[in-house]
């Protein structure tokens, strides 16, 4: 697929896109597309700022502390204070089997 296809089909999903969330992603994709088709160095972190003025490292952290921010105490009650548990990775499982 030539870069101008994968743009169009971007610009597409884009435009059909209702979630706002999504739409940003769709937008940070093809600025990606863009920058590394020029050949220029990490797409996707000046893609990332172009869209959303931080770093891709520290979207996260902001998406959680504007929740903070917006539900004050009521937070945990929507969102819980601790994460599930990281599930290991398939290759780590099949390892442990291994050598046991």
């Amino acid at each position: 697929m030539t870069t101008s296809r994968i743009l169009a089909r971007l610009v597409q999903a884009e435009l059909c896109e209702m979630n706002p969330h999504l739409r940003d992603d769709y937008r940070i994709a093809w600025i990606t597309v863009r920058i590394a088709a020029r050949g220029e160095p990490a797409p996707f972190v000046t893609a990332t700022y172009a869209v959303l003025g931080l770093h891709p490292d520290k979207v996260w952290p902001a998406v959680v502390a504007r929740r903070r921010a917006l539900l004050g105490a009521r937070y945990a009650e929507w969102w819980g204070e601790a994460l599930p548990p990281k599930k290991p990775a398939q290759s780590v499982k099949s390892a442990a089997r291994i050598a046991a």
